[in-house]
């Protein structure tokens, strides 16, 4: 792949809705891919609960991008996060203005269902994990039986 498509090509949100600012690197060839992101707080999204939608658009991030690289050329398809487990959060809120390294790797996946091991570190900190978690999340074949309002 030779470059990075936007944001809005990889993840199936729009402005403001989309909370990470960047995709900074990326190994879709590993055994786990993976991908890292980064975000620098806002005072809207400095929450320490924040951080599970962080994962979650950083996981949704890296399933656009391996799409992509598989050919596909449609609109990000739309998944649900089932759950989250392990969730640790060590910092009481993000730091306004401060950048933090958000990454997820896929450590399972099938047809429609996957999981992701997530932590974010903060950029200029990058040893020290201030937040963890494993995501589930599941992504239909055909979101339109689930929401037909999402068919329209």
């Amino acid at each position: 792949m030779e470059h990075l498509p936007p944001l809005e090509e990889l993840l199936p949100h729009r402005a403001p809705m989309i909370l990470i600012d960047e995709v900074v690197s990326f190994d879709l060839a590993a055994a786990e891919p993976s991908l890292t992101a980064a975000v620098t707080a806002k005072p809207q999204w400095c929450e320490n609960w924040v951080a599970i939608e962080f994962m979650a658009q950083t996981a949704a991030a890296l399933v656009g991008l391996a799409d992509r690289a598989a050919g596909f050329e449609g609109a990000p398809r739309p998944g649900f996060l089932l759950g989250t487990r392990k969730l640790e959060l060590k910092l009481e809120r993000f730091e306004v203005g401060r950048r933090y390294l958000i990454t997820a790797k896929n450590t399972f996946q099938d047809a429609q269902a996957a999981s992701f091991s997530c932590e974010i570190a903060a950029a200029d900190a990058p040893s020290e994990v201030l937040a963890t978690a494993a995501l589930n999340a599941f992504r239909p074949d055909d979101i339109s039986a689930i929401l037909p309002a999402c068919a329209e």
